[in-house]
């Protein structure tokens, strides 16, 4: 179902593991919320990220009237059960041969001679319900992987698609396996979005975005907290059945290098232009995945 609002708010994914007490109450679906009001909840959300790459006012507003004319909503499962979400796609590419190593400067990291690295996880899938325009979001799904099918074992992959899960006030879930099956296709639909600063140029356009797959997820779990009664983490599984939605597609066509306090970040939110915070993928449920460099 498309809704027909036209609305502002700011393009996330991957600020989750800083948003842990970023939901509100649960909830089973986004009810009948237009699109202005929904992405004026999910902002509310971002405001919870206390200025770790939080979007400005001015590039939330922007980047959520290029969304709120395409927003859609979609059916995805959680445990087996159907749950309605809003829902868009973003995407960022990079002109061929552009290499991390040389675009995001670390003087603490220098780059190894001859390597270059692609930027990886270049889109991004956001999920989220809300039932007022007032509060946060009650559950939301954030995954980022690339166009192709993209793996969330963290075991099997170098730079593997990232999961996260949140609902309530204070629990999150992050993925660890599962398979996400992405297509984009651009359309002669233009949008205004402000670049990143790594971007010299770029183009913007609305886009359709193909999902399929399915994703396990983990519970983050403190030392405090008590595991159930089989002694393991929660786990939840979210299922994407075929589907199209639509979102943003940032191609940037000439790059420029930059310096950035957080090189560990980079990884987790390629692909989220300065619309998305980036944060690392953090953690696997009981192995700790910061590092120095991506």
């Amino acid at each position: 179902m498309r809704l027909t609002n036209v609305g502002k708010a700011p393009v996330v994914l991957a600020f989750a593991i800083v948003f842990v007490s970023g939901c509100g109450s649960d909830s089973t679906g986004p009810t009948s919320l237009d699109a202005t009001s929904a992405l004026q909840s999910l902002a509310l959300g971002l405001n919870q990220l206390n200025g770790v790459g939080t979007p400005t006012t001015s590039e939330a507003d922007a980047a959520f009237a290029a969304i709120a004319p395409v927003l859609d909503q979609v059916n995805v499962t959680i445990d087996g059960a159907s749950q309605g979400m809003y829902a868009f796609g973003l995407r960022e590419s990079f002109p061929d041969g552009t290499c991390e190593e040389t675009l995001f400067i670390d003087p603490l990291f220098p780059p190894e001679p001859g390597v270059c690295t692609p930027p990886p996880l270049g889109l991004a899938v956001i999920l989220w319900q809300s039932h007022s325009a007032s509060e946060r979001p009650d559950r939301m799904i954030l995954l980022a992987g690339d166009v192709g099918t993209s793996n969330f074992d963290f075991t099997q992959a170098d730079f593997p698609a990232v999961a996260i899960y949140l609902t309530g006030q204070d629990r999150i879930w992050a993925s660890t396996s599962g398979t996400l099956t992405s297509q984009v296709a651009s359309t002669n639909q233009s949008c205004d979005i402000p670049l990143p600063p790594y971007a010299k140029s770029g183009t913007c356009s609305i886009a359709t975005f193909n999902e399929q797959g399915s994703v396990m997820l983990s519970e983050f779990v403190s030392p405090a907290q008590t595991f159930d009664n089989t002694n393991r983490v929660n786990t939840v599984t979210i299922g994407i059945p075929s589907m199209t939605l639509h979102g943003v597609w940032l191609a940037i066509t000439e790059v420029q290098p930059v310096q950035s306090p957080w090189d560990y970040s980079r990884s987790f939110t390629r692909g989220l232009s300065p619309l998305l915070v980036r944060v690392p993928p953090l953690f696997a449920p009981g192995k700790s995945r910061i590092s120095g460099r991506p």
